[in-house]
């Protein structure tokens, strides 16, 4: 299982050329627990510690880690549905709970436990760290709006974005923060957002087609989004972050697993086909049947 879940993205907390990482479902040690008690979510973190979930009701789950130099099982629980993110020093749990609220859980890997605790106005949509600041995007049903909340020194902070948007992918730069922003209704279109330090809009890219994550190369954004009349993860857009200027290409629908210097890397499960794209000849330039390869995903 990934580290990460959905269209949610693992990223270093310094990094300037942003490189999204994935990692495999592993296979796990003999835990003192039945495998058959209804757990899932099984994910490894760089210490060695393993991570799972169990749900006990529809908003309430049982996080499980299985400390590695201790061999010791510690349990946390969490409000709503948990999607795992990994940093130098701690991992965030976020979770989508009930009545259109976010939670976010820090604990630390040397140690594991909970060290921080937050609420999320509105539906939690994804997470980055920029520094020793958390930044959280989410959707605020109430208000129909994106939102930015930020949690670092200056304690909890709330940034309204735009009207209408949900935010659903995001990636730090030098250049400020881009945010993936899916329309609410027919009369706007989707765009990708590029905000200050001060979180404020200073650019935006205009889109015919729906993002679902964002990455860099060489002074161009990268956008896997769905081409709205497959409805599928098939198009591969690189845009000009100074002119604005768009290339498309049509690709095989597949999950984007990591983004290099030189290369993108996908994964088809369902035919079990690993492709390589190339950013400078814009083709793949390899296919091979697989199994879905283990991706780092700290850096």
């Amino acid at each position: 299982m990934p580290f990460e879940q959905g269209n949610k993205v693992l990223k270093s907390e310094n990094e300037p050329h942003v490189t999204n990482h994935t990692s495999e479902r592993v296979n796990v040690p003999r835990l003192p627990i039945a495998s058959d008690e209804g757990f899932s979510n099984v994910v490894r973190d760089s210490n060695q510690n393993y991570w799972f979930t169990k749900q006990l009701s529809s908003n309430h789950v049982e996080v499980y880690v299985f400390v590695n130099t201790l061999a010791q099982l510690r349990t946390f629980q969490v409000n709503g549905k948990p999607s795992f993110y990994e940093y130098t020093d701690s991992i965030c749990i976020a979770c989508e709970g009930e009545e259109w609220n976010g939670w976010i859980y820090e604990f630390s890997k040397e140690n594991p436990r909970i060290t921080h605790q937050w609420h999320v106005n509105g539906i939690f949509c994804d997470l980055k760290r920029k520094g020793k600041q958390l930044i959280v995007s989410s959707y605020h049903v109430e208000g129909d709006e994106a939102l930015l909340t930020t949690f670092g020194n200056d304690g909890k902070v709330v940034i309204p974005l735009e009207k209408g948007y949900s935010p659903v992918n995001m990636m730090v730069t030098n250049e400020g923060i881009y945010v993936a922003a899916l329309s609410i209704t027919p009369s706007q279109q989707d765009q990708i957002l590029l905000l200050d330090d001060e979180f404020q809009v200073k650019n935006s890219f205009k889109l015919d087609f729906s993002p679902r994550t964002i990455h860099s190369w060489n002074g161009s954004l990268i956008v896997h989004g769905i081409n709205g009349r497959t409805g599928k993860s098939d198009q591969l857009v690189y845009i000009s972050s100074e002119t604005g200027l768009q290339e498309k290409f049509p690709i095989p629908s597949s999950e984007l697993l990591e983004c290099t210097d030189q290369y993108l890397t996908f994964y088809n499960a369902e035919a079990g086909i690993l492709s390589i794209w190339s950013h400078e000849e814009k083709e793949m330039v390899s296919m091979r049947e697989s199994e879905r390869p283990y991706v780092p995903n700290l850096f």
